[in-house]
């Protein structure tokens, strides 16, 4: 009886192997169509990050503004 319940453990994990061999099968295809459709539009993906940079950094300087401003009141 043990025999058998480690034989279907076995094919059991085999199954869940195949399983998610193919899951990342998929998933990897979907990525490279994804990175692929990045790579075309580039020019956009380039001034939206340049933008989201910009913001991040606009951000910084006024936060950094407002401590100096902070401790000139004190």
């Amino acid at each position: 009886m043990a025999k058998n319940r480690s034989r279907d453990d076995e094919s059991l994990l085999l199954r869940s192997a195949e399983s998610l061999g193919r899951m990342i099968g998929s998933l990897q295809r979907q990525l490279e169509t994804a990175t692929g459709r990045l790579i075309e539009a580039k020019p956009n993906v380039a001034g939206a990050r340049k933008t989201a940079r910009e913001r991040s950094s606009g951000a910084r300087k006024k936060s950094s503004g407002a401590k100096k401003s902070t401790k000139k009141k004190r």
